[in-house]
């Protein structure tokens, strides 16, 4: 089975686009709205990437990520946000997401992350 990553977007045009480029790069992606929809799917499977929002209804990344470090100290999670300042990243850190984006970037540094993590977690 290919590798999954589970992208964490309240924007679906942004969530299928992700997918679109993530699924072309050969990764099996799951999605979620917010960050409950993504603990409820985590109940059911496992994913080895998170690739959240920062800001999202009912639950934002911050608190997912707070919550995964709970009982998913495994996930290597890319927090992205259009609101990125020192302290929101200093947060996300705090929380424990591995990697911080500030949007806009190139849809490229994004999968470059990603096959990195994998890379290094293949021991190359």
């Amino acid at each position: 089975m290919s590798p999954t990553v589970m992208i964490v977007e309240d924007d679906p045009s942004t969530r299928r686009l992700y997918r679109f480029l993530l699924t072309n790069s050969g990764y099996t992606v799951v999605e979620a709205e917010d960050g409950i929809a993504a603990l409820e799917h985590l109940q059911k499977t496992a994913v080895d990437v998170i690739i959240t929002d920062m800001n999202m209804p009912r639950m934002g990344g911050i608190d997912l990520v707070r919550t995964l470090r709970q009982n998913h100290s495994d996930v290597y999670v890319i927090m992205v946000t259009a609101f990125g300042t020192p302290d929101t990243e200093k947060n996300a850190y705090r929380a424990g997401v591995n990697e911080y984006l500030t949007k806009p970037f190139e849809f490229e540094e994004l999968e470059r992350r990603v096959k990195e993590f994998f890379a290094r977690r293949a021991g190359g």
